[in-house]
């Protein structure tokens, strides 16, 4: 479910929640709604570029830390601009140190906590994934450290490294469910020219049904 602003108390009155619903956004919430969404065992999914994109204001994690069940999240490419979870950290941890005015107010694994295996909690799939253990689903990003971006000394702790410097190009290899997707950067099975083919077509349609983009004032 889709909240922010008056939304939020009307989903708080609409005796809806539960552990089977996760709020996306919820930006504005007061302290009584966000304790009602713990208390119905709701989750809440933040995603930062989408949240300021649409002019919804700052995600600050600590506004929101008392749901308990928290994931990061990118909400559609439409309004994100790409589906780029490695923006979506970055962007959570610098607001949360620059409205804390602390470098260290967010710890970098906390933040890839959120993306990974609080993400699958928020979603009740942590028995399956979100976490590279027995018995999970196996699936792996593998980051190409020899990128200039990543260059960094032996010691340097590998969450701040993903949170602050990784990008989509850095992404070597994808596993999902045990099968390689991507492999040395490049796309594995995948019909790329006809894939963009497919969506620039289902995409006239959308327009043509909805009577065209519309016009540009001049000077605009």
């Amino acid at each position: 479910m889709h909240s922010g602003g008056a939304r939020n108390g009307a989903l708080v009155a609409s005796g809806l929640l539960g552990p089977d619903v996760q709020i996306v956004h919820a930006t504005g919430a007061t302290r009584e709604q966000l304790e009602a969404f713990r208390q119905a065992g709701a989750s809440l999914s933040l995603t930062p570029i989408t949240e300021q994109r649409v002019g919804y204001g700052l995600t600050h994690l600590s506004d929101y830390e008392a749901v308990g069940l928290i994931g990061l999240g990118i909400d559609g490419p439409a309004l994100a601009g790409t589906a780029d979870l490695f923006a979506n950290m970055r962007l959570l941890a610098l607001t949360e140190s620059g409205a804390q005015r602390s470098e260290t107010a967010v710890e970098p694994r906390r933040i890839l906590e959120l993306a990974t295996l609080e993400a699958a909690r928020s979603l009740g799939l942590e028995d399956e994934i979100g976490s590279i253990t027995p018995g999970k689903r196996a699936d792996l990003i593998l980051l190409d450290l020899d990128a200039l971006n990543l260059a960094r000394p032996g010691d340097t702790d590998p969450a701040a490294l993903v949170v602050y410097s990784a990008t989509p190009a850095n992404v070597d290899t994808v596993i999902v469910d045990g099968i390689v997707r991507k492999r040395d950067g490049r796309l594995l099975d995948l019909d790329v020219p006809g894939l963009l083919d497919e969506v620039r077509g289902s995409l006239d349609a959308l327009l043509e049904r909805a009577g065209g983009l519309p016009e540009v004032p001049d000077g605009a």
